[in-house]
């Protein structure tokens, strides 16, 4: 198959080494993108590539050896956080009545305090308005919700 050129010249006596940490290295990738993917499903299996890729520093050429290492010793506590966020953002996003109406039941659960507290936070932020920015609609969101089922306001 070398003569062909179908396949790498290789030293056989490297071969078990070399698929070793190959399947080792396509096992903790795997497993990495099982995790971003159940945190957020709705993510396209390229954009969990690209942030595994940016977050280990191990591209698809490099040493079995070394992304094997690297995977394996990589957190992605952080990155599986930050999908999660971007998932229940999306889900809020897709029905906006069910969200008004999910912020007004979990204002009427918070205590006085809480509330307060959250009002006080939503006061404080410096979030540049704008019609496309999510961030900014929860915020107004919260604030209905709060004026219309607390007297803080």
């Amino acid at each position: 198959m070398e003569a062909k050129g179908c396949a790498k010249p290789a030293v056989w006596k490297e071969a078990r080494r070399y698929f070793y940490w190959a399947a080792r290295a396509r096992i903790a990738r795997s497993n990495a993108l099982a995790l971003f993917a159940a945190a957020c499903p709705s993510q396209s299996r390229e954009y969990r590539e690209q942030l595994l890729n940016d977050l280990s520093g191990v591209s698809g050429k490099s040493d079995h050896r070394a992304a094997a290492e690297a995977l394996e010793n990589l957190d992605p506590s952080s990155a599986i956080a930050q999908l999660k966020r971007e998932h229940i953002v999306q889900q809020l996003l897709g029905d906006r009545k069910a969200s008004v109406d999910g912020f007004v039941r979990l204002v009427d659960c918070l205590s006085e305090d809480e509330k307060a507290t959250v009002l006080a936070a939503l006061k404080n932020s410096n979030v540049s308005p704008g019609p496309s920015d999510s961030r900014t609609y929860f915020i107004i969101l919260l604030i209905v919700a709060l004026f219309y089922r607390t007297s803080i306001v």
